[in-house]
């Protein structure tokens, strides 16, 4: 049994995060998008859930950044029934309900039993049915690690089903609240698509369902009567900051009205976090989407889940705004009387003077991102000019502040995070033994509600391990926490290892009796990479070449000496020297033919950094540590060898390497100077290590580290076993994981050849998540040929010598 060791651990409390999927083919998205808002209204946490676009057989590339970057516990899939025709598609419903009715079928039932079968008939019809395809499937459970069974999608919403276990529904737990809560708000009844979407996605949207849930639980919907403008709740909602109180318009839209909305109650007891260390609210961008497309949108809902200062600009609206001031003008020239602006007209308008609101101009003024979907660069650069028109205040300046920008180069780095308020950080300090934990982790509980409604409220805990942060892959959760022995109750996420609470099986009313407390293991980074290569059959070994990095690590002292020894011109010098191959400097190298080594003493050693005593005080660090050996070299009198003999073999006689002669050693068996020198062997595995131009993965490593802001693991030089195409093994130079995320490279002395793509190319073919980074390092130039094939290695950069070596 190992030595036991203390781990500080953070534990948070948070609910799920969930992603949906709708179908991008559908023309009916507008209606679909709308059904996922009403049932993410209903649950805690719903707010920030995702709403990504997909054909069943693949998913754009941004969107996998979002998903990667937003990390769901769970994902489902939104499917319209034909109950949702009735506003998406209503001639046609009215003319399908009037057909079966007039059938022989229900000829002879009354208005009530048909109403009851129609309504039951058409929730349970599906129209265009979004259907996950098995490689997708796989792609998201390899690339997401989400909870799940053999399917990605845990869960599967319609308009008049949503979200079940281990969802917790506000209906359930808001009378537990200990937050005041007047009357529960619900925005106006909107008929146009377009105005549902932007209202709904900062309101939510509250169903019969949900009316008469809140009701149960003791609580008084209001809805917002049809006398408010629309182009006034909009204002208010996204963004305005100053509230609305239009006359005879009751109860005015004040600072009170979105807390109490459904989205915003489904933020129950609920804080905002970045994940960021470095964000600078004040310094970020204001985003904005231009573009009519399903992608337009789930773009900008996702993004703005994620992030503020993200908003939405539909393109028919700033088309129609600018037709209708382009002819406003002209009626004016001539004398005629000017049109009022139509309600989308007026809405465009405010959308943008909400950017221009966000912009705070001054020293500190922020900058606008225009990006889309649909519409290229050419065109946002023309609809750059009319957006800037569309500002009520200084619009040449507004319009200046706005950059013409690709949505692949929309930042994802700081990501909004939901927890529970005051359960943010819970400290823990846990003992463990060869990486598992002693006794089990104390799992915090919700502390803001008033009681804990079983079996009703579930939650997630969340993990932090200081200086152990795991890659999120789908198979790691159970074997870092396991609860039940269940393979599907803990998952590694990329902001920390998340299990499910109080219990997947509650059997009794005390809390404390069934909550989890799992065991922790913090499995080592080969097993780690293990659970990497785990679904394509390939194993990981160390290579020789691993093993002698290893072991100079352990004799420098660790990376970061390693790396700091051989990044500095004067100390890589030393080793430089060792590889000699003749004797140099007047003798102060020595290179001998027998075991084929260079010998260096100290004058060569303070030749390399300038100064004897510095050199010497280096000496005697390098020789305690077992990086250097002292000894002489001496010739034998009779078979004439001129060899090393280290000076644990010495007494006042030596035996020769090869004759195995005994003799004293005299003046005759040296030659200069009287008294013999010191010469220095470098340690057999740091000059196999040299050799074998591992000092290259060394500095790789070593900047990569530099670069970690939690936590950083590294196996270096591996065997890939079984490795696709070649059936044998590859070596992979870098193997590391820089929080949380996975790093590959190709390490070459000399110059980088196309070959060395190859495994990186077979790499992308497995059914793996793509690595976050694939490094090419090389001390020598890099070939245009070669820059291009690089190119289409997923997520490959470049190291040259000047990254690495101080020359």
């Amino acid at each position: 049994m190992g030595e036991p060791t203390y781990q500080n651990i953070t534990a948070t409390v948070r609910p799920p995060r969930c992603a949906i999927l709708i179908s991008k083919n559908s023309e009916y998205w507008k209606t679909a998008a709308n059904v996922a808002i009403t049932q993410a209204s209903q649950v805690w946490g719903g707010r920030y859930f995702l709403i990504v676009p997909t054909d069943g057989e693949k998913i754009e590339g941004k969107f996998w950044e979002l998903l990667e970057a937003y990390s769901p516990d769970y994902l489902a899939v939104c499917n319209l029934t034909f109950t949702d025709f009735e506003e998406a598609n209503p001639d046609r419903y009215a003319e399908i309900k009037q057909f079966h009715k007039n059938s022989e079928q229900t000829k002879d039932w009354s208005d009530a039993e048909f109403e009851d079968w129609f309504t039951g008939s058409a929730a349970q019809s599906q129209v265009d049915e979004l259907t996950i395809s098995e490689s997708l499937n796989k792609e998201l459970i390899y690339r997401l690690s989400p909870f799940h069974h053999s399917d990605a999608v845990d869960q599967h919403l319609t308009s008049t089903s949503g979200f079940g276990y281990p969802f917790t529904k506000i209906a359930k737990i808001i009378s537990a609240t200990t937050r005041h809560i007047g009357l529960v708000r619900l925005p106006p009844v909107i008929s146009d698509p377009t105005f549902k979407l932007l209202i709904h996605s900062e309101t939510g949207v509250g169903d019969s369902e949900y009316i008469d849930e809140i009701s149960e639980a003791g609580f008084t919907p209001k809805r917002l009567p049809d006398t408010y403008k629309l182009t006034n709740v909009l204002t208010h909602v996204q963004g305005s900051q100053r509230p609305y109180s239009g006359e005879h318009e009751e109860p005015h839209l004040d600072e009170t009205f979105l807390p109490n909305t459904p989205f915003g109650l489904s933020m129950l007891h609920l804080g905002q976090y970045y994940r960021a260390d470095n964000h600078r609210p004040d310094k970020e961008p204001v985003v904005l989407i231009l573009g009519d497309t399903v992608e337009d949108f789930c773009f900008y809902y996702s993004l703005s889940r994620m992030h503020e200062g993200v908003k939405w600009l539909p393109q028919a609206w700033l088309r129609s705004y600018t037709k209708a001031r382009n002819a406003a003008r002209k009626r004016r020239e001539q004398g005629q009387e000017v049109e009022p602006f139509t309600l989308e007209q007026q809405s465009g308008r405010d959308i943008v003077s909400v950017v221009s609101s966000l912009i705070r101009y001054g020293h500190s003024a922020k900058s606008v991102q225009l990006c889309s979907m649909s519409l290229s660069q050419r065109q946002l650069v023309s609809y750059r000019t009319q957006i800037g028109r569309l500002s009520y205040f200084e619009p040449d300046r507004f319009a200046s502040k706005i950059e013409c920008v690709s949505v692949e180069s929309v930042s994802t780095s700081c990501v909004l995070r939901v927890y529970e308020t005051d359960n943010y950080a819970n400290h823990r300090s846990m003992v463990f033994v060869d990486g598992k934990s002693v006794s089990p982790f104390a799992t915090p509980k919700p502390k803001s509600f008033n009681a804990i409604r079983l079996p009703d409220h579930y939650w997630l805990t969340s993990l932090q391990i200081e200086g152990y942060q795991p890659p999120s892959l789908p198979t790691l959760g159970p074997k870092i926490a396991n609860l039940h022995n269940s393979t599907t109750e803990s998952r590694v996420a990329n902001d920390g290892i998340a299990y499910l609470c109080p219990n997947s099986m509650i059997f009794s009313s005390d809390l404390d009796a069934i909550l989890v407390r799992p065991k922790i293991e913090m499995l080592d980074t080969m097993a780690l990479f293990d659970a990497y290569f785990e679904g394509v059959g390939v194993r990981v070994r160390y290579s020789d070449k691993g093993n002698y990095f290893n072991d100079t690590l352990r004799r420098f002292g660790g990376l970061d000496a390693t790396g700091k020894f051989i990044k500095a011109a004067a100390t890589r010098s030393i080793l430089d020297k060792f590889m000699s191959r003749k004797v140099a400097e007047g003798g102060n190298i020595i290179y001998l033919e027998n075991d084929q080594r260079a010998y260096l003493n100290l004058d060569a050693i303070a030749g390399s950094l300038s100064d004897e005593k510095e050199a010497a005080d280096l000496v005697d660090d390098l020789v305690g540590s077992e990086v250097l050996q002292r000894g002489y070299i001496f010739q034998c009198e009779r078979c004439r060898l001129i060899s090393w003999y280290g000076i644990d073999t010495l007494t006042a006689e030596f035996t020769c390497n090869r004759c195995s002669l005994s003799q004293q050693f005299t003046r005759g068996h040296w030659r200069k100077p009287v008294v013999p020198h010191w010469y220095y062997k470098l340690s057999e595995t740091i000059y196999q290590f040299y050799r074998n131009n591992s000092h290259l993965t060394a500095q790789v490593l070593y900047k990569l580290k530099g670069e970690s802001k939690s936590a950083f693991h590294y196996a270096p030089e591996i065997d890939l076993l079984n490795f696709p195409r070649s059936g044998k093994s590859r070596e992979m130079d870098v193997a590391c994981i820089v929080d949380g995320a996975i790093v590959f490279g190709e390490c070459k002395t000399d110059s980088l050849k196309t070959e060395a793509l190859e495994k990186f190319a077979a790499l992308a073919e497995m059914s793996l998540r793509n690595p976050a980074r694939v490094i090419f390092a090389t001390t020598q130039s890099v070939s245009d040929e070669f820059r291009e094939q690089m190119s289409k290695v997923p997520n490959a950069e470049l190291m040259v010598r000047s990254d690495l070596y101080d020359d």
